[in-house]
């Protein structure tokens, strides 16, 4: 009884009921869903299904069905790795790297950890052509062995990217992944879970210098009867050790009812929650719900009482920076220059074709500032020689957080001011050029053009 008087307590806490939730419509059934995902102005939310079922929104509210599944064939390897698949694909998750958005999945049969993650990409959600890239992780059936489903990718604030996964047996794992091949860059660590614990679904977030990892407790697939309910705990390290476990979401709140599969999408400077829920006012479907997510005394709460709207920032994902004066694009040169000794590659402006090295990562920090990883390099813009001085050079260096590679961006009238956070200085192409090869530096704010960025979403 105690035990149950505490989680309460947590409950309270940490989860914001509301009679006043968001209402989705359309088409809402769902199963351990993925991060919700954007191809120019529409959102796509991939989840649990035979051959990978998703749908698709243009509000985040009202949802409508895929045009048809990811796989009408399935991968060969699969029959070899797992003879017993049914064709329902466990808990996809997609990210946009490397020019594709790649979507990962797992196959497996209940009760054995003889499993595989796969992984598949396209250049578009709009307009897929998938292709099957093979296994990226895999477990043989060992009882201590972290159960190889439930993949989950995130983008941290120096671009790397990592994918969380598991389940029972061997509890939860992290690695890192390779942005060109779309496989493993690292070996595993083990962040949590093992020895059988009722612990599954990860999923990974930062918000400034912390890592959140969510993770499922109980037992899913149960509709009324689940006994899922969602903790967090927190590290310094996207490696752990996370502490601090609380409850976010408790197993039942009104008519929502075993909530599973939690992840972020950071959206016009929001965080949306996306989970599945059984309907207890429709016989225990499973169905999407989106809550909010904002964070107080260094920890995340929820709530589903809220509107779709800005948070007052720009939405992550991959842009192009165009400059008002001049209609040529940021870029990093691809000749370095040396620069007291230091060969550094410095930011330029040129006409846009479309290069890699004319691509940009923005991520949100959750702290008013944003990284800026180039596409090419997956190093951060960054101020020279961390000087604040006005006049210095721009470039590229490879990320370490500190203010000279952290940006705030100011919009006024479709335009953006991009400061420092080290100087307050902001981006300049020199001497108001409009050639191409024109240096970036930060300078006095001046309101002239060649400090006005425009930003265009790629992906």
């Amino acid at each position: 009884m105690a035990s149950k008087i505490i989680l309460f307590i947590i409950n309270f806490v940490f989860f914001t009921a509301s009679t006043s939730a968001i209402t989705l419509s359309g088409v809402q059934n769902a199963h351990d869903p993925g991060t919700i995902t954007k191809d120019g102005d529409t959102y796509f939310n991939f989840t649990t299904g035979t051959g990978i079922w998703y749908s698709t929104s243009k509000d985040l509210i009202t949802w409508n069905g895929g045009a048809g599944p990811v796989f009408t064939s399935y991968p060969t390897w699969i029959s070899k790795k797992v003879p017993s698949f049914s064709g329902a694909f466990w808990a996809p998750d997609v990210i946009h790297m490397n020019g594709y958005y790649y979507i990962y999945y797992s196959v497996s049969t209940f009760g054995t950890s003889a499993s595989a993650i796969g992984v598949a990409r396209s250049a578009s959600l709009k307009n897929p052509s998938w292709t099957d890239l093979g296994i990226v992780m895999e477990s043989y059936g060992g009882s201590a062995e972290i159960n190889a489903i439930d993949p989950a990718l995130f983008r941290d604030h120096n671009g790397k990217v990592y994918m969380s996964y598991g389940s029972f047996f061997g509890g939860i794992g992290v690695a890192e992944i390779n942005q060109s091949t779309g496989k493993r860059a690292s070996g595993v660590t083990n962040i949590m879970g093992g020895s059988g614990k009722d612990m599954e679904a990860p999923y990974i977030t930062r918000n400034g210098d912390y890592y959140y990892l969510f993770v499922n407790r109980g037992k899913c697939c149960l509709n009324v009867n689940s006994t899922y309910y969602i903790e967090v705990s927190r590290s310094s390290s996207v490696t752990g050790p996370y502490t601090g476990t609380r409850t976010i979401l408790p197993n039942v709140d009104g008519k929502y009812k075993g909530p599973g599969h939690i992840a972020v999408l950071k959206d016009n400077g929001c965080n949306y929650v996306s989970t599945h829920y059984y309907d207890l006012s429709d016989s225990g479907n499973a169905k999407l719900a989106i809550l909010k997510m904002t964070y107080s005394g260094g920890w995340p709460t929820l709530t589903r009482d809220f509107s779709i709207a800005s948070c007052g920032g720009v939405s992550d994902g991959l842009y192009r920076f165009t400059a008002r004066h001049s209609a040529k694009d940021l870029a990093i040169d691809t000749a370095p220059s040396v620069i007291n000794g230091i060969s550094v590659y410095l930011a330029e402006q040129y006409a846009y074709s479309g290069a890699k090295n004319q691509q940009w990562y923005v991520i949100n920090q959750g702290t008013g500032y944003y990284s800026m990883i180039n596409a090419n390099s997956l190093e951060s813009l960054d101020v020279f020689g961390n000087n604040p001085a006005a006049g210095t050079n721009i470039g590229q260096w490879p990320y370490l957080g500190g203010n000279g590679q952290k940006w705030n961006f100011t919009n006024s009238a479709g335009y953006y001011l991009i400061k420092s956070n080290l100087s307050g200085l902001p981006l300049d192409v020199l001497n108001l050029s409009t050639a191409n090869d024109a240096k970036i530096i930060q300078w006095n704010a001046t309101g002239a053009t060649n400090q006005q960025w425009s930003m265009t979403r790629l992906k």
